[in-house]
């Protein structure tokens, strides 16, 4: 399957080659009485080989399949990708200050800069304002401390946090800290 590949293309393909008759309510008995005598006086009849489920689920299988495509070899949110690498139609079970965290899109410094909202990407100690500096170094903040990660740890670190319910607590509690106290650990345009 291509990457580009859309659906209505799958479609030709998980169905038969052959032609299918839909009756619905709006047909008058004599019309799906003449249709039925011609189906069934044809030589080639019609049999779904397949229950309906069997292509809803095909093209669910498809979508999911382009989806985690598209995910596997996107160029934005790779450090979202590293954390959650499969797509899946079931929400990740973060909340709004978790997703600010882990996306880093939020009141930090290093995103503001992008939209030009910031002049540059510093916390007020003089650090790049990330969710990083913010969670393990910023001087301002240091009651919501977590422990410093070593580089090659800080993908398991961030997992770890993201799974123990007490430290999602404490990371929940400092992103709200850092919205509500932005103006104090933020640094002023002018």
């Amino acid at each position: 399957m291509d990457r580009g590949e859309n659906i209505l293309q799958l479609l030709p393909k998980l169905l038969p080659k052959k032609n299918v008759l839909f009756l619905t309510n709006n047909h008058s008995n004599e019309c799906a009485d003449q249709l039925a005598k011609e189906a069934i006086n044809k030589s080639n009849p019609f049999f779904l080989p397949k229950p309906l489920s069997y292509l809803k689920s095909e093209i669910r299988s498809a979508v999911l399949s382009i989806w985690q495509d598209n995910w596997d070899n996107g160029e934005t949110g790779r450090g979202t990708h590293d954390i959650v690498p499969r797509v899946s139609n079931k929400p990740v079970g973060w909340n709004r200050e978790e997703i600010m965290f882990v996306t880093g899109h939020g009141p930090f410094p290093s995103y503001l800069l992008r939209f030009n909202l910031r002049t540059h990407d510093n916390c007020s100690c003089g650090e790049k304002g990330d969710p990083m500096h913010y969670a393990t170094k910023c001087p301002f903040i240091l009651s919501w401390h977590f422990q410093t990660p070593t580089v090659p740890l800080k993908l398991q670190w961030l997992k770890n946090i993201l799974t123990n319910s007490f430290s999602r607590t404490r990371l929940r509690l400092l992103m709200r800290f850092i919205c509500d106290k932005n103006n104090l650990i933020v640094e002023d345009n002018n």
